[in-house]
Formats: C-alpha cells, structure tokens, sequence
C-alpha cells in the first residue's frame, strides 16, 4: 500500500489591518509614474501591527491545531519556513531559530524542530522534508508553519523607490499572513499528495533577491520582473505537465489550481503560457485572492486553500494542481486529492 503524505488540518492567521496599493504609492517618496494598482491587480493586503513574524507562526500554528485530532504534544516535528525573520521591533532574528520559539509558543516539547528558508518556495520545501520522514514511520505526525511579516520591506522600499520600474517596486505587492498546516499518513491511498517535484535554475538567481539595504536601516528585496517572468514561461509549462502525468491524472480531471500569488496580472500571465503549451487548451481553472492579501510569500497557497474550502468552492475529493515559483529560481508542481478536509474545515469555522 502506497501511504501518501496528506493535510489533516490547516491553519491561517491574518492580522486585521489593511493598506490599501493606493496607501503604499501615495506615500512613495518618488510616486511611479505607472499605474502600479492596474498593472498587479492588487486593491490591499494585510498588515500585521504590533506583531512579529513568529506571532503570525504561533497564530497559525494555534489555528490549525484547534481543528486537529492532535494535541501540540502530539507533534513529533516541527519545520518552520519564514522568510520573514522580523521577530521584534526594527530586529532580525536568526537565532535562536523560529522553530524554538513556535515549538515554545505552543507548548510541543516533544518536537524535534529546525528552520528550512528557500524563498517564497519553502512551505512547500517543508512538506517535501516532512514526507519522507512520514514515508519511513521515524515520524507519525508534524506541523509546516510559516509566518510572514512583509511589511518592514514594503517600508523601506517606500522610502527608496526612485523610478518607475525600480527594482524595489514589486516589494509593493507583498503582505502579513501566517499559515500552518499539520502533515500525517493517509489511510486510504488515493488521498494526499500524489507527487510533489521542486527544481532549481541556480542560475537565474540575480532575477529576483534580498539584501541589506545600502541607503539606511533595513532590508530590501530586488527584483527583475520582466525577466522573472520571461524565465517562468519558457520552464513553468513543461513542469507542470510532467507533474500533472507523472501523477496519473489528465488536465481536465483537475477541478483547480492554485498558484503562487505574485499578483493578479503574474497568475493570469502563467495561464496563458500555458495554455500555449498546452497547444490553446486550458481545462484547469485557477483560483486567485491576491488582490485582497497581496502576496504573502510563502503562505499564499495556503490562504487560497483556506478561503476557498471555506466558500464552498473547494469540496471533498476535489483534485488540486498546487504550481509555484520562487527565487532561485525555484519551481515547484504537486498535485494533492483532498479527503474531508473541506467539510471540517468549514465545519470547524462555522460555515457548513
């Protein structure tokens, strides 16, 4: 029997404050003369205030067990996977590491626990991690957490933008989230992840990067959208369909897919390509919230999944095509049929 790798809860923690795209570019130093809000498609995001990085992380990590069968002193492991290492105020932390303090935060002592960073590509990285601890019983259970507290880096760039397509730009896109999700083993086969492939092109990683700013205090993040983008579509398509076959399944047996939440117009761009891959078919249909969250990094496909299992349009025995792309550059397909996590989840908050 082929144990599969399944979500047996999930947990997300936004912060209740939103700024709004207008906010962040009417206080630009020097406004973009483009019109950054059409362009991305994002109207707000979330912002966490009075919070840290880890505060999300133990949120959502809170979150996700009050929904599971498990108690935090259940989980045999925990693997968190912030970028974001904002942990207090105008700080970053990178040690002790954000596992410690969420293994804390929650009270699962009997965790083994570490830190796995690969940009906005790491939750993902930790389920990779995590099954093959599942897949060879040294594990029963564990949690993927990840907190992300962009905004320190939406400031700076506030502050250094000097031109219309500056490199800091697309740090106006990102948003506070915090996600959780607790991995376990399948009974039944058909359920969980059916693969899961992650490939790096180390050799695209000027295209988009991090690093302490030069001009003052803080940290920035440099991207080259155009050529991100131009890089995407030319590897993306051949991935996914390799993922989509190797899994067994066909293109128009998946009822959605959810990719990495760049922006509305970066969603809608890896649509297209694809489907001119795909020789101008495109069954899959692909779900969106970036225009209300931003992107909020490595949590987004995850806040995706939990605003549409709890809309409805997510349901049990539903097959997801999960697609990401990170820099590095990373890409990322799994494809994953859900058990009865939709109704439980939308029982457990209240919407059934």
């Amino acid at each position: 029997m082929d144990i599969k790798t399944k979500i047996e809860s999930l947990g997300i923690y936004l912060p209740d404050k939103i700024i709004t795209t207008e906010d962040l570019i009417s206080r630009c130093a020097h406004r973009p003369r483009i019109d950054f809000q059409r362009i991305t498609g994002i109207l707000e995001r979330r912002v966490a205030e009075n919070e840290y990085a880890v505060d999300l992380a133990i949120k959502a990590a809170q979150n996700a067990l009050s929904m599971s069968r498990y108690n935090a002193e259940d989980l045999d492991m925990i693997i968190c996977t912030s970028i974001s290492k904002y942990n207090r105020d105008n700080e970053v932390d990178f040690e002790p590491s954000a596992s410690v303090m969420i293994r804390n935060g929650i009270g699962a002592g009997n965790a083994l626990n570490f830190d796995v960073v690969n940009a906005c590509a790491g939750m993902f990285n930790g389920i990779h991690i995590m099954k093959s601890f599942l897949k060879t019983g040294l594990i029963k259970c564990g949690m993927v957490v990840s907190g992300e507290h962009n905004l320190p880096l939406v400031e700076t760039s506030v502050k250094e933008i000097r031109r219309s397509l500056d490199k800091q730009l697309a740090t106006l896109t990102l948003g506070d989230c915090g996600a959780a999700i607790i991995l376990d083993g399948s009974t039944d086969e058909k359920y969980g992840f059916h693969y899961l492939e992650m490939v790096t092109g180390a050799k695209h990683n000027h295209y988009c990067y991090s690093k302490p700013s030069h001009r003052g205090p803080g940290g920035v993040l440099m991207t080259k959208a155009r050529g991100l983008q131009r890089k995407g579509a030319e590897h993306f398509p051949r991935y996914l369909k390799k993922a989509v076959d190797k899994s067994g399944w066909t293109m128009d047996e998946i009822d959605f897919g959810i990719a990495h939440q760049v922006s509305v117009g970066g969603v809608k761009k890896g649509i297209k390509v694809t489907k001119e891959f795909l020789n101008g078919v495109m069954p899959v249909k692909f779900l969106y919230n970036v225009e209300k969250f931003g992107n909020t990094t490595t949590t987004s496909h995850f806040l995706v999944l939990h605003e549409f299992m709890l809309n409805g349009q997510i349901k049990n025995d539903h097959k997801i095509l999960f697609v990401s792309g990170a820099s590095g550059i990373v890409i990322t397909n799994a494809t994953y049929l859900l058990d009865d996590l939709p109704s439980r989840y939308q029982a457990h908050l209240g919407r059934s």
